[in-house]
């Protein structure tokens, strides 16, 4: 396992970020603590994939706009939300862009439909790649320190720790997620 995760664990790291990559982030935190990987190379992976993807959500938006949204079903049903939120928040929006979850491709490609000045888009995400990829980064050290709390020769235990620990941090997600969406629906309505 040690091996496995050694050899593909940032390039998960980047591939997650690029898409959402809360859990992975989370994840890459938890094996940094437990001696897998290397914490500042996790929040660098976490950091570049975080940019990358909105860059390129960004530029899909400025160069296919309106087409690429009209062609998928699960984009178009997000767009009056994602209208409200980039109206509601105006440019902060690009800086809490990757604390909204299940909206950010939508609400990156609308940004990229807009007039906003590339340099702008770029400041505000470089920021908050870099906040949240050590925000999150060290959210997952954090609740790995824990698992060394309670287990003294976490090698001995890994193969039941690991799997406990990406059960946790999944179902930690997905209640994150399920609180952020309905406060979402209850802000802005059921779209």
């Amino acid at each position: 396992m040690e091996a496995y995760i050694a050899k593909y664990g940032y390039i998960g790291i980047f591939v997650g970020t690029f898409l959402e990559g809360e859990t992975t982030v989370l994840l890459g935190g938890i094996f940094s603590r437990l001696g897998y990987m290397n914490i500042f190379m996790v929040m660098f992976y976490a950091f570049a994939g975080t940019l990358v993807g909105d860059c390129t959500f960004f530029s899909i938006g400025r160069c296919f706009g309106r087409t690429i949204i009209d062609r998928f079903e699960f984009m178009r049903s997000k767009v009056p939300l994602a209208n409200r939120i980039i109206k509601h928040y105006g440019n902060f929006i690009i800086f809490i862009i990757r604390f909204l979850v299940g909206i950010r491709a939508v609400v990156l490609i609308l940004l990229g439909c807009t007039n906003m000045k590339v340099s702008r888009f770029l400041l505000f995400s470089v920021l908050n790649s870099v906040c949240w990829s050590i925000l999150v980064g060290l959210i997952g050290y954090l609740f790995g320190k824990v698992v060394f709390v309670f287990v003294d020769d976490i090698k001995k235990y890994e193969t039941v720790i690991v799997p406990v620990v990406l059960g946790l941090v999944v179902l930690f997600i997905l209640l994150y997620r399920y609180i952020v969406n309905r406060k979402e629906r209850e802000t802005y309505g059921d779209q």
